[in-house]
């Protein structure tokens, strides 16, 4: 039964003037409904169908029907037209729910995007962000790997940055976000401020030259530093300072689009300083390891090997 059907007849049969044939219909419909027979609804609620609604609850609340069982009748109808009422309504929401658009960045790329509030986002290597086709009342983004922002301004409208364990708040500023899976989200401010939360509940807020980066513990480290350094992969360098191996390769890896692999574990736990800017795979692996006395074996184009050197080698 179609829910305008049921609309009408839900109507005739509180104002009593169904036919035997239409009241046989109604109690069928209201008994499958009890059986748990599933019921199509393909129309959107209107202003009629409030209107009905707002008179069986009328009548549920100023009738006095001799015996028990009308009541329970129009009882019924009520509950059906709350359903279908919060089915439509869940439709229409669903029909209405902006589009999300989805940008990536592979191995090996960097991509910069414009948002449709005049935003800019510049995504590192294996990133990739989602965002509505729309804006509503906040301007909502969820982001994986890293990211550059340049926020419009727009106090109207919050600009919110969801990655897999904090939430980045801002009005209008840039700032970056490094939060690939294999390490906690650090925030770096360039322009501006931002608030960040963390799951647990904990918030900070930094500006510029400062750097909140999330902790094992779930409290923020603030650091002071340059956040220009934060962003050179921009501009195709990347900046180490004190970074474990372990780290440094898998920048390498995202860059590049290749797979590293350690002969010894004790190794990725080395710490490297040093700038590399639009350098070849090749210059920087032969820095590293000149740097700490190691050796770079090729398995494949793709598939790199690091291990300490032996007097053999």
């Amino acid at each position: 039964m179609k829910k305008e059907t049921l609309l009408l007849l839900a109507k005739k049969y509180t104002d009593g003037t169904c036919t035997p044939e239409e009241k046989m219909a109604v109690e069928a419909f209201f008994d499958k409904m009890q059986d748990g027979s599933t019921i199509s609804l393909h129309q959107f609620p209107d202003a009629k169908g409030d209107i009905i609604l707002g008179k069986i609850f009328h009548e549920l609340q100023t009738k006095k029907q001799p015996g028990n069982f009308r009541f329970k009748k129009v009882l019924k109808i009520a509950a059906i037209l709350i359903v279908a009422f919060a089915v439509s309504f869940s439709v229409v929401k669903f029909v209405l729910t902006p589009k999300e658009i989805i940008q990536i960045a592979h191995k090996g790329e960097k991509k910069e995007v414009l948002l449709e509030d005049g935003s800019v986002v510049v995504l590192n290597s294996n990133s990739s962000i989602t965002y509505p086709e729309e804006f509503g009342e906040t301007r909502n983004i969820k982001l994986s790997g890293e990211a550059y922002f340049k926020v419009f301004r727009d106090v109207k409208r919050p600009f919110i940055v969801q990655t897999h364990d904090v939430k980045v708040r801002v009005l209008g500023t840039s700032f970056d976000i490094n939060s690939y899976k294999h390490r906690s989200t650090k925030v770096s401010v360039l322009t501006g401020r931002v608030e960040i939360s963390s799951a647990s509940g904990k918030k900070v807020v930094i500006v510029k030259n400062q750097q909140a980066d999330l902790k094992r513990n779930a409290d923020f480290h603030i650091s002071t530093d340059d956040s220009s350094e934060g962003i050179a992969w921009t501009s195709n360098t990347i900046i180490l300072k004190n970074t474990s191996l372990s780290e440094t390769a898998k920048i390498i890896e995202n860059w590049y689009n290749v797979d590293i692999t350690f002969e010894d574990q004790e190794i990725k736990k080395f710490t490297i300083s040093g700038k590399f800017k639009d350098e070849k795979l090749e210059n920087v692996l032969e820095s590293i390891a000149f740097l700490k006395q190691l050796k770079i074996i090729y398995l494949t184009q793709n598939h790199i090997v690091i291990r300490r050197k032996t007097p053999k080698d």
